[in-house]
């Protein structure tokens, strides 16, 4: 009797397996992944690029600095943006008989938005459009305000760092109250000549 209950045992494992085998399994496709999105500064060329892969998704209009003031070159991880950023001027000659500037205060040049790498050096935005496409910071990287909101929603989006639209109306409506957003993954950031 165990030998009969063995080989029933056996086989119905066996038939089991074979006819597992030949029963198609069930693919479950998941989305490919998308590259990582990246930015690049042309300091020479003074371009800013949104980069994804090898795409190029925008580029940008830029004023890098002037000479005495360099944008730094290398590699940075983009970490936080500040919306409706305050100014503390930074401990340097040029800015020795300048004072702190509230969010939206006449006289502070960050614009509506700071895109922060690596302080006090950011990518902010400014009114002085006529700078553009210049050698004319004091190391910073500038942008059009209206250029500066867009890149900064598209990195908290692309991040995971989601707000509503809610929330970026109250805070573009208000240019007076700053609020400083984390990312919830950094950004890459190559500053090159």
């Amino acid at each position: 009797m165990p030998m009969k209950r063995f080989i029933f045992l056996f086989l119905t494992v066996l038939i089991y397996s074979s006819c597992r085998e030949r029963t198609p399994a069930k693919k479950t496709e998941t989305p490919p992944e998308r590259p990582e999105v990246r930015l690049q500064i042309s300091i020479s060329q003074r371009q800013l690029y949104v980069l994804e892969g090898e795409d190029t998704l925008k580029r940008y209009a830029v004023a890098v600095g002037k000479q005495g003031y360099p944008t730094p070159e290398g590699d940075f991880e983009i970490h936080q943006i500040d919306w409706n950023p305050d100014w503390t001027p930074p401990e340097s000659d040029w800015s020795k008989d300048e004072t702190y500037k509230r969010p939206g205060e006449p006289g502070n040049p960050m614009g509506r938005a700071r895109i922060i790498y690596k302080m006090p050096y950011t990518i902010h935005g400014t009114t002085d459009l006529e700078s553009l496409g210049e050698a004319e910071s004091h190391g910073s990287v500038r942008m059009a305000n209206a250029e500066v909101i867009e890149l900064g929603r598209f990195l908290m989006e692309r991040t995971g760092t989601n707000r509503s639209d809610e929330w970026f109306n109250r805070v573009l409506t208000d240019s007076t109250t700053m609020e400083s957003v984390k990312l919830e993954k950094t950004v890459p950031l190559k500053n090159v000549k």
